[in-house]
């Protein structure tokens, strides 16, 4: 529990920070106003809307999702391997990355 909670804070603080600030409570009635729209009135300007949900969030989310991906294939080929330690040089992967 305690890891998601800092992982929504990170994804917050890199959805807030840039060249054009925007103040962490404004990201998310931001958010929440695309998924529940109606239910919010904006307060924020349109620039900063369109900064967070067509610029950043789709940044963050795509970086949390590739994450998640390398997680699963480093756990996957130390479970193939059946070794804590292994690394991609067992099985030649280094060496085929080389190719292309």
């Amino acid at each position: 529990m305690g890891l998601a909670i800092a992982l929504l804070l990170s994804m917050t603080i890199a959805v807030s920070v840039g060249s054009v600030m925007v103040p962490l409570d404004q990201v998310w009635l931001i958010i929440f106003s695309h998924l529940l729209p109606g239910t919010i009135t904006p307060t924020w300007t349109p620039a900063a809307d369109q900064i967070v949900w067509v610029f950043r969030l789709p940044r963050v989310l795509l970086a949390v999702i590739v994450g998640a991906a390398l997680a699963v294939s480093g756990t996957t080929l130390q479970a193939i391997a059946r070794n804590p330690l292994a690394d991609p040089f067992v099985f030649g992967v280094s060496y085929g990355a080389t190719v292309g």
